[in-house]
């Protein structure tokens, strides 16, 4: 199929500080193929705000524009600490606020939202499962009723302490069941702090610890993103969720091989990507994998990479690593305007195994879990509304235990 300009067209929402660290990162390049500027940076802490608004101003995208059209303050505090009930509290309360930025901002013309946090946190753990729940039930324009949920979620550095990795387990359910046990996000994007930064980076000042983080996974979502944009068979991220969805298997993670030599075979690049997955998982336990290559214009004119070509290469590297059931596509070919001959590799896999990634916070989290069913979670902020039940704690850690236990099936 030739060429299309039919694209699929993103927004982004970042909340909570770390994710306004990975949307300032998205500024830093010189264009956003597919997101212009349909982006939203949001925080309970105007300090925080200002910022992320500081590293934006930092690569040169112009600070007034930032500020007016696309920041917003939520909620009745100034920053929720650590506690995830209450950034998720402070969303309820700003429901309406939240719903007219994003018409006000142009963010519902968008096909699919992805959302920015990391979930060692409390406001951006906190809200960001909310907004995806209350937006899907209750989406301020008609067109928003089709528009696809991907959480881009980042998981707390090994050695951060208990209650960071609690509100990761719980973000995580969160992110992908209700409190009602019912499906949020359409897709979670998994990355792991440890698992994709350097030695270097772990000493490094706290603004500079998550730099190779957030650039790793800009780059993957870059890929994502350019993939339903303009490709020689056009793919919508809506093809992307549906087989996981009905798996009931939507938890990801990229994994990339960047700037390779066109002279390698496409399925030792596969090898690549999969060895540089950003969470702790093995490969093989994955229900789902998606691939994107990304190449030169001129090697896909002269027929050097085809479609077709990708298939068979995919199908054999499945095959070879005893995956030749699991749930794939027509890998996606992208073309680049780059003018030497190396080539980019995204897979995504879907469904694996996350005992590796939960096995560092499941002991912090079951020790936090029985203190907070028993007494409540201790917190130094007054929550705007009724603190968290004990049964609502159990909920969340229920749901997680479901979907896991689907997941292994």
């Amino acid at each position: 199929m030739s060429k299309s300009d039919t694209y699929t067209r993103w927004a982004v929402l970042a909340s909570g500080e770390g994710g306004g660290r990975i949307a300032s990162t998205l500024f830093s390049r010189t264009e956003n193929p597919g997101i212009d500027d349909r982006v939203l940076v949001m925080n309970t802490n105007r300090t925080d705000i200002a910022n992320t608004i500081d590293r934006i101003e930092r690569n040169t995208i112009d600070i007034q524009d930032i500020r007016a059209d696309h920041t917003l303050e939520f909620g009745p505090l100034d920053g929720v600490g650590n506690y995830f009930p209450g950034g998720e509290q402070c969303a309820e309360i700003d429901e309406d606020r939240i719903s007219e930025k994003i018409e006000a901002g142009g963010i519902d013309q968008s096909d699919a939202f992805l959302y920015m946090t990391t979930l060692g946190g409390g406001t951006g753990n906190g809200s960001v499962p909310y907004i995806i729940r209350s937006l899907k039930e209750n989406p301020p324009t008609e067109a928003m009723g089709d528009v696809v949920h991907v959480a881009l979620a980042a998981w707390p550095y090994d050695f951060e302490g208990g209650q960071r990795h609690f509100n990761a387990v719980c973000g995580l359910s969160r992110l992908l069941r209700w409190y009602d046990g019912t499906q949020n996000a359409d897709m979670v994007m998994l990355v792991s702090n440890s698992h994709i930064s350097n030695d270097d980076e772990l000493n490094a000042p706290n603004e500079d610890k998550y730099e190779s983080v957030n650039r790793n996974a800009i780059a993957a979502m870059d890929m994502m993103i350019g993939a339903g944009r303009q490709t020689h068979s056009v793919v919508d991220v809506s093809d992307l969720v549906t087989w996981p969805s009905r798996l009931d298997s939507y938890h990801f993670t990229p994994g990339i091989a960047m700037g390779q030599p066109s002279v390698f075979e496409l399925d030792l690049l596969f090898e690549k990507a999969a060895d540089n997955v950003f969470v702790p998982m093995d490969p093989t336990t994955s229900k789902v994998v998606y691939a994107v290559v990304r190449a030169p214009e001129h090697l896909i004119e002269s027929g050097e990479y085809t479609e077709a070509d990708l298939e068979m290469s995919l199908q054999q590297w499945l095959d070879d690593n005893g995956m030749d059931e699991v749930v794939h596509q027509m890998p996606t070919l992208t073309p680049t305007q780059r003018q030497d001959d190396s080539i980019d590799v995204l897979l995504l896999f879907g469904g694996f195994d996350l005992e590796p990634l939960l096995e560092q916070s499941r002991p912090k989290f079951e020790q936090i879990m029985e203190e907070a069913t028993e007494h409540g979670l201790s917190t130094n902020i007054d929550t705007p509304t009724e603190e968290f039940t004990a049964d609502q704690f159990r909920t969340i850690q229920q749901n997680l235990n479901d979907y896991l236990t689907g997941n292994r099936r």
